[in-house]
């Protein structure tokens, strides 16, 4: 297939790419936003300023390209008993805050430290907590979970209390998450059911 004139020069390497974005991440889960320009990327990923330059015009286009690969739509959930259902929510969340913000991403949403990027990715979390939040509200509907169960409440002391883990002992301790799925399990099944 020829090549249209926007084509011309040395192909793009899908791996370049791959080795840009996750530098990129990577400085973002450590340092914060503020930590993430074409000079830092280029030094972390090995790739040439110019060759970076050649994909984003910009430090803010890289930026909207990192936050589209953060976090990706909720998958389906598995057909689960209530706690491994809750056990499944959880790892989502650790999966959001410890995979792909990190400690730097969060930090700076928690702090508000660079707005757009705070705006950005909670839209995206609007996103992907509005689907867990649907798929237990389908829960709800079925007779799975409590009638009384406001999953935005759930989902709020999942996250608070991973975020407590965290900012007390550095990461989740061992049995942590046992102990809270344990724990929350009775106040969301159904009353005398733990195994829906």
């Amino acid at each position: 297939m020829p090549h249209s004139s926007s084509n011309r020069g040395r192909p793009r390497l899908e791996s370049t790419d791959q080795r840009i974005i996750e530098a990129a991440m990577e400085l973002l889960k450590e340092k914060g936003p503020a930590a993430v320009n074409i000079d830092a990327t280029a030094a972390r990923s090995g790739v040439a300023r110019t060759t970076i330059y050649r994909r984003y015009r910009s430090r803010d286009e890289l930026m909207t390209t990192v936050l589209e690969h953060l976090i990706d739509p909720a998958p389906l959930a598995p057909d689960l008993p209530v706690a491994e259902k809750l056990r499944w929510v959880l790892d989502r969340i650790s999966d959001i805050l410890e995979n792909r913000l990190g400690p730097g991403g969060a930090a700076a949403v928690i702090a508000d430290s660079d707005p757009v990027f705070t705006a950005a990715v909670r839209a995206r979390l609007a996103t992907r907590m509005g689907a867990l939040a649907d798929l237990m509200n389908l829960d709800i509907s079925t007779g799975r979970l409590r009638e009384s169960v406001d999953p935005d409440t759930v989902l709020g002391m999942l996250v608070g209390s991973y975020l407590a883990e965290v900012l007390r002992f550095g990461s989740p301790r061992a049995g942590w998450t046992d102990r809270a799925v344990e724990f929350l399990t009775p106040a969301v099944a159904p009353v005398g059911r733990t195994d829906t």
